[in-house]
Order: C-alpha cells, then sequence, then structure tokens
C-alpha cells in the first residue's frame, strides 16, 4: 500500500511539475513575441528619426539661404 501512495505522490509532482514547465514556455513565447514586437517598433522609430535629421537638416539649410539672400 505504501508503494500505491508514493506513485501518487510521484505521479502529483511529475504532474506540478509539467504544468510549471508548460508555464514557463507559454511565457517565454510570450516574452519573445515582445521582443520581436520591440524590435520592429525600433526599426520604425529609427526610420522616422532619421526622415525627422534629414528635414531639420533641409529646413535649416533653407533657412540659411533665406538670411544670405536677406542680407544682399
Amino acid at each position: 500500500m505504501a508503494g500505491n501512495e508514493l506513485e501518487k505522490a510521484f505521479q502529483t509532482l511529475t504532474d506540478a511539475l509539467d504544468l510549471s514547465e508548460a508555464e514557463t514556455t507559454e511565457e517565454i513565447k510570450l516574452v519573445d513575441e515582445q521582443i520581436n514586437e520591440l524590435r520592429e517598433k525600433i526599426i520604425e522609430l529609427r526610420g522616422k528619426q532619421e526622415t525627422l535629421t534629414h528635414d531639420r537638416t533641409s529646413i535649416s539649410e533653407m533657412f540659411q539661404r533665406y538670411v544670405e539672400e536677406d542680407k544682399k
């Protein structure tokens, strides 16, 4: 009888470990998805930042030309 109870205890422990492992695996998948979404967002924002930098430079150059023409 003690052997049967021991088997049940080990089975309960195994089931708990399997559940914990499944939960951990699922959480890892979710975090990986978030990481990928953040990488994509970073790429998008870097593109916007480059565009803004270019626009700022263009505006500055136009302003400088306007100021130079105004001095004449």
